[in-house]
């Protein structure tokens, strides 16, 4: 006898469950759900530890190049702009591990809204009637929350912006001091030159150029809580879009 095909449903209610798949009130279902989302506040633990990881070396860098280039008159002091340089590798490998830590944050949030507040109230229905779609369509093709770009943004805001502050103060106080206090500002601004490579307007353009950009990016950028909610509201509306998936 042919397999009996599965009523075909209203527009607007939940799709039918295909065959040997676990119901909603099921213990399977339940417990699977509770699985999934330990998997992902493991998943979200480790990438925050990772981005906690990386603050701490952008951190060491810093202040061991600020004692190495401070604590002789024969360092250069181009020491500090490398301190600059390293801290923006490490504001982009910590952005692209944002996007994964949001990632893991979103996958959670639809879970604890949907699930287990459900289930905490005693019967009452989800607001959300499509959540198991928008997870499961998640869970085949994962789409970051945020580009690359925006997490980078987030991270300077959070961390790198005080970061790069503080090596700038230093790189200045280091021209100042060394070899001595400058006798007038034409002596301070040869002294930012690199000797046989950089002549001294490109480095105080460049330099300037770097840091107010920091700045500037920084105070334009939405603080977490803002951008959360709002690459949520984007996130919905990508998982029920017909773009391409992008692999985290």
């Amino acid at each position: 006898m042919a397999a009996s095909q599965p009523e075909p449903t209203e527009k607007g209610s939940a799709p039918a469950l295909a065959p040997g798949s676990p119901d909603a009130e099921s213990s399977t279902f339940h417990t699977a759900l509770a699985h999934l989302y330990r998997g992902e506040m493991h998943r979200m633990a480790t990438w925050r530890m990772r981005l906690d990881t990386t603050s701490h070396w952008a951190i060491i860098l810093s202040i061991g190049l600020t004692t190495f280039a401070l604590g002789s008159s024969a360092i250069p002091h181009y020491v500090m702009l490398l301190a600059l340089a390293f801290n923006t590798i490490f504001m982009l490998i910590e952005g692209r591990r944002y996007q994964h830590l949001l990632h893991s944050k979103w996958r959670l949030g639809i879970l604890e809204r949907n699930h287990f507040a459900v289930l905490l109230s005693h019967g009452s229905r989800s607001e959300d009637t499509t959540w198991r779609e928008q997870l499961a369509a998640d869970l085949r093709h994962p789409r970051f929350a945020v580009g690359l770009a925006m997490g980078t943004r987030l991270r300077l805001r959070k961390n790198y912006l005080m970061i790069m502050c503080f090596v700038t103060v230093v790189w200045i106080a280091k021209l100042f001091i060394h070899p001595a206090s400058p006798r007038s500002f034409a002596e301070f601004h040869g002294r930012l030159a690199v000797e046989g490579f950089l002549p001294a307007w490109f480095v105080a353009l460049t330099a300037a150029s770097f840091v107010l950009s920091m700045v500037l990016v920084a105070a334009s950028t939405p603080s977490e809580v803002e951008l959360e909610r709002r690459t949520w509201e984007d996130h919905l509306r990508e998982q029920s879009g017909t773009g391409g998936p992008r692999e985290p």
